[in-house]
């Protein structure tokens, strides 16, 4: 049984590396510790699906954080046209939403998961459920042996998949991490990616449930920028969510061990200062008999109206002509930086996705596969992977883990 690939973990990026192994021509078996597959898949798009974003490999890396560049040898060989072709052949087409996420037609991340057990079915692999790896055995610098229970099962190759340390409750409790650090792997230590932010601001309750569309977020901490993004923002009872809060999370969840961060919302991005403040201007010189608070209707919701007008020390129901130049002033400002004092984020176990995880250096970036041990292969979120919402996470699975099962293949032929 020394040819046999075994993949460890029943998540996307393992069942891809299975079934991907599986057609290359080698044994496979999957072992998942807990008694069904693809339990984070499931929640995938709020249920429907999100398998991942239209777009060339670039436009992919590019919302794909700092492993973008070492990920595109992995999203040339398995991209959106790719991907789109697997699932029709597998009799599951993909559409892409006008946003660029893709979609089953089903609009069902049940469906991604029957058709991805299917294929590994008719490849031939094998399932091993409730199954707790322990230990991976190497010798002469080569994997090989898995360690579940009290048994030891022979392995030519091994694919770690088996996720981060989000939702723990789906089974993503770290394990892949505690497996390589035993064999010499570095491991970026986890920390929350694709979460709620929250924040200090005694005014965030007052527009809790308010949505924007596409406004502009900086992020900075004693004077030094760390991150910017622009999206969709959601106002939360205890801070900020929707897909520009979540994607900004990433990039800064780390540096609150340094103290709280500042925010700069740009609620109109699509208009200079000057030109904001000329159309202030002129409005207010147009409209002076109307009050404030119906003025500013014409931009923002109207509990933000208020929160701006009380911000700049002006009452929302003054009429616009008694409004003066200082104040217009203080008013733009507020529009182009609205800000917040931001003092963490929501706890990993609620995260979308785990920033850290297996160091990327030590991965050969061409094959998945370990610089330190022969035979042992990477493939998902257990690496240091941590991108934007709208599929591109999981694009990374699917594609680290076609090409880690595609490796893991080819090496167990050569040993043999």
């Amino acid at each position: 049984m020394g040819n046999r690939v075994v993949v460890i973990g029943g998540g996307p990026a393992g069942l891809m590396a299975a079934g991907r192994a599986a057609q290359c021509g080698a044994q496979v078996l999957l072992i998942e510790k807990t008694p069904r597959l693809g339990n984070k898949l499931r929640m995938t798009g709020g249920g429907h699906g999100n398998v991942g974003h239209s777009g060339t490999p670039q436009e992919l890396e590019q919302h794909l954080g700092p492993a973008g560049d070492f990920l595109l040898p992995a999203l040339c060989a398995f991209g959106t046209q790719e991907l789109a072709a697997f699932f029709q052949n597998q009799g599951l087409p993909l559409k892409a939403a006008t946003d660029g996420r893709l979609y089953p037609a089903t609009r069902n991340a049940h469906s991604v998961l029957t058709c991805l057990k299917a294929w590994c079915l008719a490849g031939g692999v094998g399932f091993r459920y409730r199954s707790q790896v322990h230990n991976l055995i190497a010798a002469s610098g080569a994997v090989s042996a898995v360690e579940v229970g009290d048994h030891a099962l022979t392995a030519g190759a091994v694919v770690l998949a088996t996720g981060g340390a989000s939702f723990p409750s789906t089974g993503s409790t770290g394990d892949g991490y505690r497996l390589a650090q035993a064999l010499g792997h570095a491991v970026i230590p986890p920390a929350p990616g694709l979460v709620p932010l929250i924040s200090a601001a005694d005014w965030i309750v007052s527009v809790a449930g308010v949505s924007l569309r596409d406004v502009g977020l900086v992020a900075s901490q004693k004077g030094r920028t760390l991150a910017r993004t622009q999206g969709d923002l959601l106002f939360t009872p205890k801070g900020l969510s929707g897909p520009a809060a979540l994607n900004l999370s990433s990039h800064i969840s780390r540096q609150f061990a340094g103290g709280a961060i500042d925010l700069a919302i740009d609620l109109l991005p699509g208009l200079l200062p000057e030109e904001l403040a000329a159309q202030l201007t002129d409005t207010f010189v147009k409209s002076g008999a109307r009050q404030l608070i119906t003025v500013l209707r014409q931009w923002l919701p109207s509990s933000l109206c208020h929160l701006v007008a009380r911000l700049a020390g002006v009452d929302p129901a003054l009429r616009v002509a008694q409004i003066g130049a200082a104040q217009r002033r203080d008013m733009v400002a507020l529009l182009k930086g609205l800000p917040v004092r931001l003092v963490g984020t929501e706890p990993l176990e609620d995260a979308m996705v785990t920033c850290g995880g297996i160091a990327l250096d030590e991965i050969d970036a061409l094959t998945m596969g370990s610089k330190r041990v022969r035979g042992l292969f990477f493939a998902g979120e257990v690496l240091d992977i941590a991108g934007d919402s709208g599929g591109y996470n999981l694009h990374a699975a699917w594609a680290t883990g076609h090409l880690a099962g595609e490796s893991a293949a080819a090496y167990v032929r050569e040993v043999v």
